[in-house]
């Protein structure tokens, strides 16, 4: 007999808070994962909290993104996690080089880029905005301006 699976959101082996120590849902996406929070670094998932370990800054922290993230889809925009690099406009007129705020944030830091993913080939109009963990694209006719 055939068992369906539950498509799974984890990373390797099983994920542990990072001060507790106590053990993730290994679906993260599932209802018991609902308020774990997570800290991307680098592209990679860096450290992940239990709801008792958060500290109400940031409980508020990942709402405010989430809130952010869910907003930019519904205004039509594509999130692209860092590290990533956004170029618009072709090679006569540049247009507009964007970083993820993430990752700007830790060139100004650290002085060095790391490995990026490049978006390249976006039409002119296509408006890019840094957020947490990386950029949100909005393609020509798929957004609203603010």
């Amino acid at each position: 007999m055939s068992r369906k699976k539950r498509p799974q959101t984890r990373i390797g082996k099983r994920l542990r808070c990072g001060r507790c120590g106590c053990y993730a849902p290994k679906d993260l996406t599932s209802k018991a994962a609902e308020n774990w929070s997570g800290k991307w670094e680098g592209g990679r998932l860096a450290l992940i909290l239990c709801p008792l370990c958060q500290t109400p800054l940031e409980t508020a922290a990942a709402a405010a993104n989430e809130a952010e993230l869910t907003a930019g889809k519904a205004d039509g925009g594509k999130f692209l996690p860092d590290p990533v690099l956004c170029i618009t406009g072709t090679l006569a007129d540049p247009g507009t080089v964007l970083y993820g705020r993430d990752h700007l944030t830790r060139i100004s830091t650290a002085g060095q880029a790391e490995k990026l993913c490049l978006v390249e080939q976006l039409p002119a109009e296509t408006r890019c905005v840094p957020i947490v963990g990386g950029v949100m694209v909005y393609l020509p006719g798929q957004h609203t301006v603010p």
